[in-house]
């Protein structure tokens, strides 16, 4: 074995990366090495497959736990499965390294759990989920990875930043941004983050160049029409490809521009309303409108079926949700049947569902049960014509968004549909030479039944009410005179 410096290794971690764990450092990666050492509380937006979480939390927490004996630190990831992986890691880079092995303390069965360990010198790395769980614990550090996809910002301050306060630790989050609504955007933007340093490493640009290739030197990236292709530098062999817009949010760190934008975050903001909540509560005098995209199948893995009201006041042209239902993996009898308590609780004027092959099934049935459904065939209509509408009664501020940020229902509903709102983008087929609406998030069921409501509520005026054969229930509905 090669000879080390104990004192390089206790002062610089680039030093214990290159020499103790034996991995070549590119020069962005020691970049952010420097700075931890020189900042407390650090923020990192980098593109995906960078090395971020392989180098800032198994290789860095592992070497503040080495050079600090007794102290404590804390890695956070999205989920316990992937905060057991990152522990996972760490664990078997000491047991496989010959520098680290004499760490391992003898009594490793009862000291090393899943999401926990500690070395010889008692130091202890934990790891744990994005949660309130991490609540009463006081470390040295703390680490949040892929802080792009932690949902309910609130924990950060209130649960995780915490645990440093009494030792006045370090903080390091980094991630690939997921939208302009994320945590990592939060951080860059919101004043009470003023004392975290805040930098972002894009897969290519001007300013640092292209960091890709120098990540993965025997590849080169080539742009064609529509898409960016990574090949092999020698034999220009396809490795993978990504489309333009996944390209730009995961390694360009861009989130849909503006321009690409159908629903911009100006237009979605001008229609939120801070002092309100989701209202399941009936009002007088007013009517409400149900849309339902049903999902593709009943199975666990399937689409979402998402429900949506919009409560519609005399006189005005504004639209408000009152209520937000996403479900998926649920018995198709027991689906039936909540679309048909929550159409009876708002006594709905009309509903229009998705018409799609499993829809047709869904309305026929609901139609059977007294709801006053009908539905929406994409195949002959289009989704364009009903993202239009959408639109368009986003244009007008049509619409009252709910965004009490103390109603926890509110708050976890709405963020959901602004995200997939945000992903709506506007493009262009090279091949049909036409222009179609597409979500490029991983679902647009939030918005499709958010359109439906809509478009059902702008083509039925107040007082015209849909008669069921059969119902009775509009005897104590709200808008009878009696």
């Amino acid at each position: 074995m090669v000879t080390l410096d104990p004192a390089k290794i206790k002062k610089d971690p680039i030093y214990f990366v290159e020499k103790v764990i034996g991995m070549k450092l590119t020069p962005f990666q020691k970049e952010w090495l420097k700075i931890l050492m020189k900042k407390k509380r650090v923020c990192f937006m980098a593109f995906r497959s960078s090395g971020k979480t392989r180098q800032l939390f198994v290789h860095y927490f592992l070497w503040k736990a080495v050079v600090n004996p007794t102290q404590q630190f804390l890695i956070i990831s999205k989920t316990l499965p992937q905060a057991i992986e990152v522990l996972k890691d760490i664990r078997l880079t000491i047991v496989t390294n010959p520098y680290l092995q004499s760490l391992v303390p003898q009594n490793k069965a009862t000291t090393w759990s899943r999401t926990e360990l500690e070395l010889k010198n008692h130091s202890r790395i934990l790891s744990k989920a994005y949660n309130d769980n991490v609540r009463g614990l006081h470390v040295d550090g703390v680490g949040c990875d892929e802080m792009g996809e932690y949902e309910d910002h609130e924990i950060l301050k209130k649960a995780i930043l915490p645990t440093i306060r009494a030792k006045r630790g370090f903080f390091i989050g980094v991630g690939t941004p997921k939208s302009e609504l994320d945590l990592l955007h939060e951080v860059e933007r919101d004043p009470g983050f003023k004392a975290y340093f805040f930098d972002k490493y894009p897969a290519e640009g001007e300013e640092r160049g292209n960091l890709f290739e120098v990540r993965y030197p025997d590849t080169k990236v080539v742009h064609v029409e529509g898409a960016v292709e990574v090949r092999d530098k020698k034999t220009d062999e396809l490795i993978e490809s990504y489309s333009t817009l996944a390209w730009a949010q995961e390694f360009l760190l861009k989130p849909l521009s503006m321009k690409d934008k159908l629903f911009p975050m100006h237009m979605i903001e001008a229609c939120l309303d801070h002092t309100v909540a989701l209202d399941y509560n009936v009002k007088n005098m007013r009517q409400y409108f149900m849309g339902v995209d049903f999902a593709m199948s009943a199975q666990a893995g399937s689409d979402f079926t998402v429900v949506t009201v919009l409560e519609k006041e005399p006189g005005s042209k504004r639209f408000k949700i009152v209520h937000l239902s996403r479900w998926r993996g649920l018995d198709y009898i027991i689906q039936k049947q909540k679309i048909k308590e929550i159409y009876e609780h708002f006594h709905c004027t009309k509903v229009l569902g998705d018409e799609g092959s499993f829809g047709k099934t869904f309305i026929y049935d609901l139609k059977a049960m007294g709801v006053p459904i009908d539905g929406y065939k994409f195949q002959h209509k289009g989704k364009d014509e009903l993202v239009k509408t959408l639109r368009d009664q986003f244009e007008k501020k049509g619409f009252i968004i709910p965004y009490d940020k103390n109603d926890v229902a509110t708050i976890t509903n709405v963020k959901l549909l602004i995200d997939e709102l945000s992903k709506f983008g506007i493009i262009f087929d090279h091949r049909t030479h036409t222009v179609k609406f597409e979500g490029t998030g991983a679902h647009d069921d939030m918005v499709i039944s958010l359109g439906l409501a809509s478009f059902i509520a702008r083509n039925i005026s107040m007082g015209a009410f849909s008669v069921v054969k059969g119902s009775t229930h509009r005897a104590s509905s709200p808008f009878i005179v009696k």
